[in-house]
This record gives structure tokens, C-alpha cells and sequence, in this order.
């Protein structure tokens, strides 16, 4: 996502890491927000009124449609 785009997450990557993402709402459906992307490949997403930053291989490993 570049920044200043929103999406939805269609796919969550299975095994523990998807337990992680649902705890802190991020779930299939949900809509998102690129707040900033920073060096390194670090991505600060928007959610629900929160902000989260993943690191690049965690955020390439949501799958989102641009919306």
C-alpha cells in the first residue's frame, strides 16, 4: 500500500502470527488506512482508531484490495 491509500484485508496469514493480527482487530474485512510508510519497509497502518506499525515481511504477508 502506498501512503494515504486505505484497503480492506481480504486473507491473514494462517498459523500464530493470524491469532496476533485478531487480537489487535486487524481481521479478514476490516479497513485500513497507510498512516506512513518508513525505511526499511516498515508500514504504520489505521485501524478502528488505532495505529500499529508492522514490520515490511509482516505487512507483505496481509493480502488487501485497495478500496
Amino acid at each position: 500500500m502506498a501512503k494515504g491509500t486505505r484497503g480492506r484485508i481480504e486473507r491473514l496469514p494462517g498459523g500464530e502470527i493470524r491469532s496476533h493480527f485478531i487480537r489487535i482487530g486487524l481481521v479478514e474485512g476490516a479497513i485500513i488506512s497507510c498512516m506512513e510508510k518508513l525505511p526499511g519497509g516498515t508500514i504504520v497502518l489505521e485501524f478502528s482508531r488505532q495505529e500499529v506499525a508492522l514490520s515490511g515481511d509482516l505487512a507483505r504477508s496481509i493480502e488487501v484490495s485497495q478500496i
